[in-house]
């Protein structure tokens, strides 16, 4: 599988969403977004959390400590590749999503982030999101597939650990060097039934 790299030079041009939820009363609700990048931190207000730095600190991030994770906005997912995974290596996967870099946070605070003290609305703020962390503190990834594979078994009603919802849209903010082979056939990594 190829190595990517977190990519967003910025936000994009305005695209019109405000004027869909004042007009339409179309606010996102009722979908799931799966966000494949370096994880979503869920004590930011905009997900719903405390918003506090000191919060975020005291999470150990390769454990879900009870009453954090999932939440009414993060509702669920899984770290395919653990703080110490760089691109190369052997991952070491854990079920507490939480980002670490920042990159997947601010992605779904485009997609769904609902406005705090500080901060706008995101294009579809009625969303519910799902962390599907492929990266760790720095470096690459060849694990987008992985996350790709479990959104897909998760959606076929097989069994998947992190699993509480269905993703409807699945969101990957990721770059990779010129003539990669990201478009290459993506074999299945776990047999089906």
């Amino acid at each position: 599988a190829p190595n990517h790299r977190p990519a967003l030079a910025a936000a994009g041009p305005h695209v019109g969403a405000t004027a869909v939820r004042t007009s339409l009363g179309v606010d996102g609700g009722g979908v799931t977004i799966g966000i494949v990048d370096t994880g979503i931190d869920y004590f930011h207000a905009a997900f719903g959390g405390p918003g506090t730095a000191a919060a975020h600190g005291a999470d150990d991030h390769a454990v879900v400590e009870p009453g954090t994770f999932p939440s009414a906005v993060v509702v669920g997912g899984h770290d395919f590749a653990g703080a110490g995974y760089d691109g190369s290596g052997v991952p070491t996967p854990d079920d507490d999503p939480v980002d670490e870099n920042g990159h997947g946070t601010h992605v779904a605070g485009i997609a769904a982030g609902r406005a705090w003290a500080g901060g706008a609305a995101g294009v579809a703020p009625g969303a519910r999101l799902v962390a599907l962390k492929v990266f760790g503190t720095g470096g690459s990834t060849n694990l987008a597939y992985d996350a790709i594979e479990w959104a897909v078994e998760a959606k076929l009603g097989r069994a998947v650990a992190g699993r509480a919802a269905d993703i409807d849209v699945l969101n990957l903010s990721l770059g990779s060097a010129w003539a990669s082979t990201s478009a290459g056939v993506m074999a299945p990594r776990y047999p089906s039934p």
